[in-house]
């Protein structure tokens, strides 16, 4: 037995000889002395211990760092506890709990001459806290994945609740911790996630929906809600996504797919109308040619009651079938089929839309007050007739929706207006770009939503039946997004409508 060995202090040491692992080592770090419990716990015999280097147990987790401040905290002969980590000879990895004291030589001015080593096996107590910091990881991991957490008891009151979903949803947690589920909910889903809580339970202990959240700030988001219930502890796990974004997109195509329905829809009324319009333009023509002839036919004869009954009828037949060319004029317009005498020009719209109300107080009753705001110098290039229809049959539109024919139309030009949230009430598309807008506004009866969404539809109208052919806004939608424009309409019941006319 080495000489170090019986000059250890077993009488000191004798309590912890049974319990802990004790060793001594030089100072170069060479293993002088072992107990039975440290030779058990290592796997090594204590001849195969004692001259070797404490390395020998180096299990390789720890740095070299480590090491270096293990070394240069006892040389100076201050104590050093900490956990460490060895090999065991058979490749297993133990945790002591050790401290290690350097053994002072006080007849030779206090220098170390050695140190003794005492440590508690606590790979079980490590293993346990790996384990917990696993699982910690993994639930964080989980929880950074998501957009929100919650932990509710079941009352549906905040247990926990992750950092992700305090800044989705403005509060902080102290706020959340004292509030109840239902004041997250948007208006309309109060209750939606206390009734799918009660849902579950020992047989059912999740499900996925969908619902709607509003932050503190009063804005709404739309979430998918994964909702666990856990028996044991009769609690919630609540993992929340962020799904504005999709729903945004559906919504989008959606809008882009009832866009595409409308247009298709469009073009078979177009063909339809352009084929009806022609075989009737066909008809017509035969029907006034020989209404000539009847014409030419009852001024050769006599004077008489016969021949102006006769007379009379062509007329009435000449000025029905001047208004059935008229109505086929405006089917053609429509189907943008007669393009044939367009002359489009750079037009002041002040000048003409002036011209235009002369023209139109020949129609409109004393009764009714227009309005005007017209910017001079401002010019926008078509065809002066497409001009003319589009203003006419919006104030003749405005005239007849005057209860008793009382009431304001205003008329107005602007520029630079900023329409970039908008969308065109006709075509449906976001509106881009810079126009002139002609704003045609009155104080008429209104048109309901149900109508609104409807009114460039070809031969629906807001009239009686009878009063209009449903054609009159289809064509003005026709010839403004032929030159690239757009249509806004406002309206509200038993206030008014308003028409902002978008030209590039």
């Amino acid at each position: 037995m080495p000489e170090s060995k019986k000059e250890l202090p077993l009488d000191m040491l004798a309590p912890l000889n049974e319990a802990a692992l004790i060793s001594t080592t030089d100072l170069k770090g060479i293993i002088t002395f072992v107990n039975d419990e440290f030779c058990r716990h290592v796997g090594y015999s204590e001849k195969e211990l004692v001259g070797k280097n404490h390395s020998i147990l180096n299990s390789h987790i720890h740095s070299d760092d480590f090491f270096k401040n293990l070394w240069q905290t006892i040389s100076k002969g201050k104590n050093w506890s900490g956990e460490i980590c060895n090999r065991h000879k058979n490749g297993q990895l133990h945790w002591l709990n050790m401290s290690i004291f350097p053994i002072l030589d006080k007849d030779n001015g206090g220098k170390v001459q050695n140190y003794i080593s005492i440590s508690f096996d606590v790979t079980e107590k490590k293993r346990l806290e790996i384990e917990l910091q696993s699982q910690k990881m993994q639930y964080d991991s989980v929880i950074e994945s998501t957009d929100g957490f919650w932990e509710l008891n079941k009352d549906g009151q905040f247990v926990d609740v992750s950092e992700c979903y305090c800044q989705l949803s403005g509060y902080s947690e102290q706020e959340l911790l004292g509030m109840m589920i239902s004041d997250l909910e948007a208006s309309d889903h109060k209750g939606d996630l206390m009734y799918q809580l009660s849902t579950l339970n020992n047989t059912v202990t999740s499900k996925v929906f969908e619902s709607m959240h509003q932050r503190k700030d009063g804005t709404q988001w739309f979430v998918e809600v994964l909702m666990s219930f856990n028996p044991k502890h009769d609690n919630f796990y609540i993992f929340l996504r962020d799904i504005s974004k999709r729903k945004l997109s559906e919504h989008e195509q959606a809008a882009l797919q009832q866009q595409l329905n409308h247009l298709q829809k469009l073009e078979s009324i177009g063909r339809l109308t352009a084929g009806i319009a022609h075989d009737f333009n066909n008809i017509l023509a035969s029907i006034l040619g020989y209404n000539e002839l009847n014409k030419y036919v009852a001024e050769e004869l006599p004077d008489g009651e016969a021949k102006e009954d006769l007379i009379h009828n062509s007329q009435q037949v000449e000025i029905a079938g001047s208004r059935a060319a008229d109505l086929i004029k405006k089917m053609l317009t429509y189907c943008r089929q007669d393009e044939s005498n367009k002359s489009e020009a750079t037009l002041e719209l002040t000048e003409v839309l002036n011209k235009i109300l002369v023209m139109l107080q020949e129609v409109i009753p004393s009764t009714i007050v227009i309005e005007y705001d017209l910017l001079e110098n401002t010019y926008i290039t078509i065809d002066e007739t497409d001009l003319y229809q589009i203003i006419v049959n919006l104030i003749v539109n405005a005239r007849d929706a005057m209860p008793a024919n009382k009431g304001t139309i205003k008329l107005g030009v602007y520029v630079g207006g900023n329409y970039s949230t908008q969308v065109c009430s006709a075509c449906q598309e976001r509106i881009i770009g810079k126009f002139v807008e002609i704003k045609i506004s009155d104080t008429g009866s209104g048109i309901s939503p149900a109508k609104l969404s409807r009114i460039f539809e070809p031969f629906f109208t807001t009239k009686e039946v009878g009063e209009g052919t449903g054609l009159g806004l289809s064509v003005v939608s026709g010839i403004i997004h032929k030159m690239g424009g757009h249509i806004i309409v406002a309206s509200e019941i038993g206030v008014g409508t308003t028409f902002k006319l978008l030209f590039p």
